[in-house]
């Protein structure tokens, strides 16, 4: 690995979206409406960062349907943010013993287990998210599994992975960032800058990309995009490590 440059700056996503459970055909009418308007309302609270807030309506929900598996999903949401892992966990797994086909619910549990260092089960929690042809965020589980492959030190599958991510969704800046990064580390630039302009074409720039744009163009002799690369480095994130790291680079080839 080239010195400074880390490829594992991309985040796993948690996915909030609601998912249609085997289980709610057991709802009716008023009931059905009523599960679906506590989780709602809880995942609101979730996003806007107020997971105590949260516990409420999933819990109402829950007195409504006791084998819900999208309210034991969100419940497990709530308690990760709060940090109550062992309960987070027994949720997710109460979750999936409901409807073991609950994909979202597999993406979000295999984000908690990265987030706990168990990889070997994230990469098995997102194998079978994205063995779900059914499922409308195929795209973001084999993201996810490239970068757990990558924390695996498998950069090969970590490709592989991501290259079908961008298959299924060409708009995935992260999936684009991660590969960039990757063929840098395999010194194959033309695929790096490739996968570079569509990153930059989807997204604002972070610290990690203007580094790996510095690099890129010093490498392909680009002098006007090293000096712009870095000038944007100094300008949005004079604290970032990532500009530490290139004044680091600097004072070393003076």
């Amino acid at each position: 690995m080239k010195a400074g440059l880390n490829p594992f700056f991309v985040l796993l996503v948690i996915l909030l979206a609601g998912c249609a459970g085997k289980n709610r055909g057991i709802q009716q009418g008023e009931q059905y409406q009523a599960v679906d308007n506590y989780l709602n309302l809880a995942r609101g609270y979730i996003r806007e960062g107020h997971s105590e807030k949260a516990l409420k309506p999933v819990n109402r929900a829950l007195e409504i349907n006791s084998r819900s598996s999208e309210s034991y999903g969100v419940l497990a949401l709530a308690y990760q943010l709060q940090g109550e892992m062992n309960l987070a966990s027994r949720a997710f797994k109460k979750a999936l013993s409901y409807d073991s086909e609950a994909s979202d619910i597999r993406n979000n549990y295999g984000a908690f287990l990265f987030q706990q260092g168990e990889y070997d089960k994230a990469y098995k929690q997102f194998s079978k998210a994205a063995a779900d042809v059914r499922y409308d965020r195929r795209s973001r589980a084999f993201e996810n599994l490239g970068i757990v492959a990558l924390r695996l030190n498998d950069p090969l599958q970590a490709i592989a992975h991501l290259k079908k991510s961008l298959q299924l969704n060409p708009e995935l800046p992260r999936a684009h960032l991660a590969l960039a990064t990757l063929f840098y580390e395999e010194d194959n630039y033309q695929d790096s800058l490739h996968y570079y302009h569509a990153f930059r074409r989807l997204s604002r720039q972070t610290p990690a990309s203007l580094l790996l744009g510095v690099r890129l163009s010093r490498q392909t002799y680009n002098k006007d995009a090293e000096i712009n690369y870095a000038s944007q480095l100094e300008r949005l994130y004079p604290y970032s490590q990532e500009l530490q790291i290139y004044r680091n680079s600097m004072n070393h080839d003076k």
